[in-house]
């Protein structure tokens, strides 16, 4: 099985090109940019690293190689994009897309995640899997699963990440983050938060650094089992995945996303001016730290949830991390589903699709749990 990889330089898409290797699809790269380590990866990547092209990826570029040469998929990991236009072309050409995201760069996300329900497009060609990241991708697929298992509408679903990536010697000299830098900046800092209530109302807030902190213990979220500190807090991010899962559940939900300390009191001081460092993987200098991914649903009396923890170490591959590691993860699980002929033609978001979760498990250890709400509110202050 054979892929093309538009933009595949960054974090995720170099994470995505090991991935592939070990489900066994092979890709051509589309990208202006090599990574710092390309003889590397290209010696570690023999037989799946077919090319690399260093060029823009554009849709004119993109339709022209689709007429010349046959793919089995084409991954979409370019931020600027137009996500219907490319999903459109590439039907037309008879070859699935996969994507992480459903809103390009630079666009409102609520209005991209609540154009897509309204508006899915209707195409017939081939199987299309999109949003498929790790959030909204395997997050909303594992919120599937728990609120399938528990045969009941939950009252709220809370999706939450905790990032304590940390450079190779433990200091932080500036905010730093360890995916796209424009866009986590933009997501941080400029776009407004947002939450989906009952009835899909969408509740706009002011950016995520001016709204008022989220605190982890009010949200399900099992902190005997992370490192979050006492201090700990987060921030509320407006993220498509609540989108689908609050109107597709007509329930309360929303995303909150925090950092190891000393990193996120860097980000408060940045407010309204954020420019963030990206922390990947280099040579002699291993990073630390890692990222915990999660859901937690509501249900009359207690918390059910999943969540994902990886961490960085000496084995993580050059130019990634490990959060980077869980987003490619959750495009990987896509190949997985594709590669077996799981889906018909369409457009599928990934908690549509029954084979999704395992394909994702078998990539990334998932930790279930479950507690008591009543316990949980006792405990706050």
């Amino acid at each position: 099985m054979k892929c093309l990889v538009l933009g595949g330089g960054g974090t995720v898409g170099i994470a995505l090109l090991h991935l592939l290797k070990k489900i066994g699809w092979s890709a051509c790269v589309v990208d202006p940019q090599k990574p710092a380590h390309y003889t590397t990866h290209e010696k570690r990547l023999k037989g799946t690293l077919l090319e690399w092209v260093e060029e823009a990826y554009t849709f004119e570029k993109l339709d022209a190689r689709l007429r010349a040469e046959p793919f089995d998929a084409v991954i979409d990991l370019a931020p600027s994009l137009d996500k219907p236009e490319i999903l459109a072309l590439c039907d037309r050409h008879g070859v699935s897309l996969v994507n992480a995201t459903i809103a390009a760069f630079g666009k409102s996300v609520p209005a991209a995640a609540r154009g897509f329900l309204n508006r899915r497009p209707s195409l017939s060609g081939r199987p299309h899997i999109v949003a498929a990241g790790m959030n909204p991708g395997a997050i909303n697929a594992l919120a599937e699963e728990i609120i399938q298992a528990n045969q009941e509408r939950p009252t709220a679903i809370i999706y939450w990440e905790y990032d304590d990536t940390t450079p190779h010697h433990g200091l932080f000299s500036e905010p730093s983050i360890t995916w796209c830098p424009c866009e986590s900046a933009q997501e941080i800092d400029d776009d407004p938060a947002f939450e989906v209530v009952k009835k899909g109302k969408i509740l706009l807030r002011s950016t995520p650094l001016e709204w008022e902190s989220q605190d982890y213990r009010a949200c399900g979220v099992p902190l005997d089992q992370l490192r979050v500190p006492p201090e700990g807090d987060a921030l509320l991010i407006g993220h498509e995945e609540c989108v689908y899962m609050g109107w597709r559940h007509d329930t309360a939900c929303k995303f909150i996303y925090g950092f190891h300390p000393e990193n996120m009191t860097l980000m408060r001081k940045a407010s309204g001016n954020l420019k963030v460092n990206l922390l990947r993987q280099a040579k002699d200098t291993p990073l630390r730290g890692g990222d915990f991914v999660g859901v937690s649903c509501r249900f009359d009396g207690h918390w059910r949830g999943a969540y994902c923890h990886l961490d960085n170490t000496p084995a993580t591959p050059l130019d990634t991390n490990a959060t980077s590691i869980l987003v490619a993860s959750g495009i990987a699980a896509a190949m997985i589903v594709l590669k077996n002929n799981h889906i018909t033609p369409g457009v599928h978001l990934t908690h549509e699709l029954e084979n999704y979760v395992p394909a994702f498990r078998s990539l990334i250890p998932v930790h279930d749990y479950e507690m008591s709400a009543e316990a949980l509110e006792e405990a706050l202050p």
